[in-house]
């Protein structure tokens, strides 16, 4: 997985993603900015990919329950005193104490869950969440 990967990574894929959007468009590299490439050929940034692979799977596994071994590391935050939190749909985050630990598929995906707005949340669908979530993520990239 791709999360919490070095910048310095995540720069050098940025860059195939944005010669690859020249190559797409037969552009040259000082014809177009390679950013506005990727926004019109709806092509997200490499660190917002991660965000949307990790989040699709996320809900497959925690709305869908499949695959079964992934929804079973995913568990509903339920606190044990009525909260204003309690009808958010977040997933609990199970605590970690080391970095690589942090890259955990049940500590990474309720982190990126859970970063995501109520509807986006409790989306009823598979395609509605994909189409919700990736209009959410341009419009993040975009501020």
């Amino acid at each position: 997985m791709f999360y919490k990967m070095s910048d310095k990574n995540f720069n050098k894929l940025q860059r195939i993603q944005n010669r690859a959007a020249r190559i797409v468009c037969g552009v040259g590299r000082r014809q177009q900015n390679a950013r506005q490439l990727c926004h019109n050929l709806h092509w997200l940034p490499v660190y917002s990919r991660t965000d949307f692979k990790l989040a699709t799977l996320c809900f497959k596994s925690h709305v869908m329950r499949q695959p079964d071994y992934l929804a079973v590391t995913l568990d509903r935050y339920e606190p044990s005193c009525f909260l204003r939190s309690s009808s958010q749909h977040l997933l609990s985050v199970p605590f970690c104490n080391t970095v690589l630990g942090e890259h955990c598929f049940s500590v990474a995906a309720p982190l990126v869950s859970n970063s995501l707005p109520l509807d986006l949340r409790t989306a009823n669908s598979l395609p509605v969440f994909k189409n919700n979530l990736k209009t959410f993520l341009f419009r993040r990239d975009i501020k």
